[in-house]
């Protein structure tokens, strides 16, 4: 079940006061020097690598990734459950608050060896185009920044499902996806079978899907179960939502939402 994570302090930077300048230079000339760290909120951030005494691993299933709002929210996932919670940032200081999760169960414990990272106080810091956050063990998550992805011609993994607030772990090997193609017509996997449909994009941020043609293979039954859930997002309009390189689809009514990713990422 999500929890709700309470709003935090945006990042801010100190201003010099009287007749001092901020600057990089030193002190005694009535100059003073502020620290900054990088600018970090309203960036969603891909999980390129987590590092753990000394063992790196990259995210699994369709990526890790999370964005700091400017009020300082944060949501994301790494890799399975989705997340929200509390960040204070002072210049290259980050403090993690308590984080809100869904409970699906995973396969694999990467999720469990980043959120033992991303918790209490880190420290961020720039390597050319990527960040290093690192906890006080030494252990860091290494960050690059994702660009927004397009609605229609994008490969979707589906990465979790909702079903009113019941999270809906997907089965261990299946990458149900959908594509949305920019001549109408949707194409796609849902766990087990193949699925062809049609889609008509509207300007309300809603999208109307026609009736799912499906191919007819018998999986194991989680995989089945996963299907049908996908299969109600059909045959009526769904609530759609891109914020950068995560796909949310909520069906009006059903209490099915359903999140998604770029393929690969």
């Amino acid at each position: 079940m999500i929890g709700s994570a309470a709003a935090v302090a945006a990042l801010g930077l100190l201003a010099a006061c009287g007749d001092e300048q901020a600057t990089g230079g030193g002190t005694g000339s009535g100059q003073t020097s502020v620290a900054t760290g990088p600018e970090l909120t309203g960036v969603q951030w891909g999980v390129e690598s987590l590092t753990v005494g000394g063992k790196k691993a990259e995210p699994p299933r369709g990526g890790a990734y999370f964005e700091i709002a400017k009020n300082g929210r944060v949501q994301g996932t790494f890799g399975c459950n989705s997340f929200s919670g509390k960040v204070d940032i002072a210049g290259e200081k980050l403090k993690v608050g308590s984080l809100a999760r869904t409970e699906m169960h995973c396969g694999d414990d990467f999720e469990d060896r980043a959120f033992a990272v991303f918790e209490g106080e880190l420290k961020a810091q720039a390597e050319g185009d990527r960040i290093k956050l690192t906890g006080g063990k030494g252990d860091f998550i290494t960050l690059k920044k994702v660009e927004p992805a397009p609605l229609t011609g994008t490969k979707w993994q589906v990465t979790s499902l909702l079903k009113g607030e019941t999270a809906t772990s997907l089965p261990k090997g299946a990458k149900p996806h959908l594509t949305f193609g920019k001549d109408g017509r949707v194409t796609g996997n849902l766990g087990c079978n193949n699925v062809t449909s049609t889609v008509t994009v509207h300007k309300d941020g809603t999208l109307t899907l026609g009736p799912a043609g499906t191919t007819r293979k018998l999986c194991p039954e989680d995989e089945m179960n996963t299907e049908r859930a996908l299969l109600d997002l059909f045959d009526g309009k769904v609530d759609y939502k891109v914020t950068h390189r995560v796909l949310s689809l909520t069906k009006s009514g059903s209490g099915l939402s359903a999140s998604a990713a770029p393929s690969g990422q």
